[in-house]
């Protein structure tokens, strides 16, 4: 079974971003999980559709890990964009139903380079 859709954003990187702030969410799940988050999660994205960037998993290296990656024009839209995510039944249900899978959660907010494509 596919449990993504590919999405293109724009002919290039910066009719898609311009500027603002990444966010990389990694997870560690649970051995066995990662089938079941990553149908979970179709649901969620589409809820958050607009600062979805991308999802990755690794079944090499660092096994049973996930990355999920937004991008926000600053600091209080992240903030604004979650707290209306957070209204929504649906977003809590997910969590309590994915927090369960998680082992370890490591957030990290980055900001392209100069010469970045994507500043």
């Amino acid at each position: 079974k596919q449990w993504y859709q590919r999405r293109v954003r724009g002919p290039n990187y910066q009719d898609s971003y311009d500027g603002g702030l990444f966010e990389i969410r990694s997870y560690t799940l649970k051995a066995g999980s990662l089938y079941e988050w990553a149908n979970a999660w179709k649901r969620a994205v589409s809820l958050r559709e607009k600062d979805a960037v991308m999802g990755l998993s690794s079944q090499i290296g660092d096994m049973y890990t996930v990355h999920h990656i937004w991008r926000y024009d600053d600091l209080e839209h992240r903030r604004s964009e979650r707290d209306r995510t957070w209204q929504s039944g649906e977003w809590a249900n997910l969590v309590v139903r994915t927090v369960p899978m998680i082992r370890s959660l490591t957030v990290n907010i980055l900001k392209p380079t100069d010469y970045s494509p994507l500043r």
